[in-house]
């Protein structure tokens, strides 16, 4: 596929520098581009090495300073990275499968199709499911009793929902994923556990997408709730009741426990842990690997890191102190040394002074 730089600014709303007849074959990091490929610089800092690379065009920052001459076609556009993810997606389109329900699929009574879904092989569609017109269900997976899938969503291979799970529109899950299996909820009596009935549902609202391996449980009475926006990594566990707002951003290995609340545009760092009936303010920030103890509330804008999580600044106070330790450690025993020392001198003083007034 060839895209001219003319056509791939109108496409992205740029401002062409150079030679907007040139051709474009494919799209590039800094470090492997070739002759015809385009890259992007957002800052200054790379700005030599993509004027130095192989690349034939550059998309650029239009608050970069270009202070000297290249023969490489640019594209000024406010923000470079938006800019070039549509490039990119020109030049890999996103294929949807064939649309067709494949002869080893297993559709049960009532359920709803629209038009133009897809079911792939060996898929089990339980009764009184409904599913949009334009979505796609991968191959081995089962989709529960009274599901709602939504429009132009796509449920990659191998992924389990639940029975009553509700997915709206544009919603993206990966390879995996399991949604509206049972909380962990129990209740401890005579010695032993019993398990609380989990009747709750899950509802996934638009444009969320779900990385792979990824649980959801559903809530215990009321509903475990993903917000629009939201993009959730891989291998995340999300327990009963949990509630996540708009445009949320929750990297891979973290854990939500029950009742938590996580409102709108909150980052939650790779392998966090949050504590139950925690809340997490809208515009917080939550550090790679930090611990929300219970009930614990981070307040709007705040960002913490640590465990127990607190303001960043204090934590790396904190830390900075904490290498400090093996030094500080010898300096006391070398202080308890010497007062060691010094107080059996003291002794010894009074002893002598002792005789000598005892031989008065």
């Amino acid at each position: 596929m060839l895209k001219t730089i003319k056509q791939l600014a109108e496409l992205i709303e740029g401002t062409v520098l150079g030679d907007e007849t040139l051709s474009i074959s494919g799209v590039a990091s800094l470090e492997n581009a070739k002759t015809q490929d385009i890259v992007f610089v957002e800052n200054n800092k790379f700005l030599t090495q993509a004027l130095t690379s192989k690349a034939s065009a550059l998309v650029l920052s239009k608050k970069i300073s270009l202070n000297e001459a290249t023969e490489k076609a640019i594209i000024l556009v406010d923000y470079p990275k938006l800019a070039f993810a549509k490039i990119i997606r020109e030049f890999f389109p996103i294929i949807k499968p064939t649309t067709t329900i494949h002869p080893t699929a297993i559709i049960e009574e009532n359920v709803q199709l629209a038009l133009d879904t897809s079911i792939g092989a060996y898929s089990v569609i339980r009764e009184n499911t409904r599913i949009g017109k334009n979505s796609s269900v991968g191959v081995h997976c089962t989709i529960g009793q009274g599901v709602e899938i939504g429009e132009d969503s796509i449920i990659h291979s191998n992924v389990t929902i639940y029975d009553q799970v509700k997915i709206k529109d544009r919603v993206i899950i990966h390879s995996g994923t399991v949604i509206g299996s049972d909380g962990f909820g129990y209740v401890f009596h005579q010695g032993q556990y019993h398990k609380f009935p989990q009747v709750g549902d899950v509802v996934i609202e638009n444009d969320v997408e779900i990385g792979s391996n990824v649980s959801i449980d559903r809530g215990a009475l009321g509903s475990t709730i993903i917000g629009q926006g939201t993009k959730i990594d891989n291998l995340v566990q999300i327990a009963h009741n949990v509630k996540i707002g708009k445009n949320c951003v929750l990297a891979a290995q973290v854990g939500v426990s029950g009742s938590s609340v996580i409102e709108d545009n909150v980052i939650v760092g790779g392998q966090v842990g949050i504590a139950d009936h925690v809340k997490l303010e809208t515009g917080s920030i939550i550090g790679a690997q930090a611990g929300i103890p219970t009930g614990k509330i981070i307040r709007r804008g705040l960002t913490v890191w640590g465990t127990p999580a607190r303001p960043i600044q204090d934590f790396k106070h904190i830390y900075a102190h904490t290498q400090s330790l093996p030094t500080l450690k010898e300096r006391v025993i070398k202080i308890e040394e010497q007062l060691s020392q010094l107080s059996k001198n003291n002794q010894n003083n009074q002893n002598n002074q002792n005789n000598q007034n005892d031989e008065t």
